[in-house]
C-alpha cells in the first residue's frame, strides 16, 4: 500500500506563516515548528513509541464516539480510525519516522499531540483520495481530513496527552513489568527447590548465624503470591 514515500514537498500554514515540508511526510507545519523549535536530535530522547500509540489509541475512541453522536461523519471517521489502528499495529505504511518528535516540548505535550493529529488527518486523506499525492495538505481536497477540527475532535492536550500518558503506563505494567516480576518469581521458586538441601553458614551483624540453606534464602523471595495475583481486576 502506497504510504508517505510517495508525497512530494509541499507547503502548508499556520498562523505564523508558512513553512516548506520535505517530500515523504504526512506530518505537517506543527509538527516541524516542533523541530526547528527543540532541535534535539539524539535517538533516547525521541518520544516513547509506547505514548504515541497511546495516542492513537485516544484518538481512535474520540473519532468511534463522534460518529457515533454525528459530530463526524462515517466516511472520515472511518479512516481515522483505520490509520489509528496502523499505528497501533505497527503498520510499515506509518515509519516510525513520522514521528520525529522528542519529549523536550513545551509543557502540556502539544507538539505530540499535534504530530499525531497531523500524521492521522494527512494518512487518511491519502487514503480517501485513493492516494492522490496531491490532496495531503491540501485544504481545497473533497478528502481532505483536517488535523484539528476532525482528528482532534473534542479533544485538549491537556487531557489527551495525560490519557495517553495513563495508557502507557497500564499497557507497559501488564505487558512487561507483571510478566516479568512473573518470571522472576517462578525462578526463584525453581532455586529454592534446587538448593533445597544446601547448606550455607547464615550471617548477622557480620558474625556466623544459624546454618540455613540456599533453598530458604530463594524461599523468602518466592513466599507471596507470584506478581501476576496482585493485578486488580476491574469489575464489569
Amino acid at each position: 500500500m502506497p504510504g508517505p514515500s510517495d508525497l512530494p514537498p509541499r507547503t502548508e500554514a499556520d498562523s505564523i506563516g508558512p513553512l516548506d515540508i520535505p517530500a515523504g511526510n504526512y506530518w505537517g507545519v506543527q509538527t516541524l515548528r516542533s523541530t526547528q523549535n527543540f532541535p534535539f536530535t539524539s535517538p533516547a530522547a525521541l518520544m516513547p513509541h509506547e505514548i504515541i500509540v497511546s495516542q492513537c489509541i485516544v484518538k481512535k475512541c474520540a473519532a468511534q464516539y463522534n460518529k457515533l453522536h454525528g459530530k463526524l461523519s462515517a466516511t472520515i471517521a472511518d479512516a481515522i480510525i483505520t490509520v489509528a489502528d496502523e499505528v497501533i499495529s505497527n503498520s510499515a505504511d506509518i515509519p516510525l519516522s513520522q514521528f520525529p518528535l522528542t519529549i523536550y516540548q513545551t509543557g502540556s505535550g502539544t507538539q505530540t499531540n499535534m504530530n499525531c493529529n497531523e500524521v492521522l488527518a494527512a494518512r487518511a486523506t491519502h487514503i480517501l483520495s485513493k492516494f492522490d499525492a496531491t490532496a495531503v495538505g491540501n485544504k481545497d481536497s473533497p478528502h481532505f481530513v483536517h488535523p484539528n477540527d476532525h482528528v482532534n475532535m473534542g479533544q485538549s492536550s491537556n487531557d489527551s496527552f495525560p490519557t495517553a500518558m495513563h495508557i502507557a503506563c497500564a499497557t507497559a505494567l501488564l505487558n512487561v513489568t507483571i510478566p516479568g516480576l512473573t518470571r522472576l518469581w517462578e525462578s526463584l521458586k525453581r532455586k529454592s527447590e534446587e538448593y533445597d538441601n544446601v547448606i550455607k553458614i547464615g550471617r548477622t551483624h557480620c558474625q556466623d548465624a544459624t546454618p540455613l540453606t540456599f533453598g530458604q534464602v530463594s524461599n523468602q523471595s518466592h513466599s507471596h503470591p507470584p506478581p501476576h495475583m496482585h493485578v486488580w481486576a476491574p469489575t464489569q
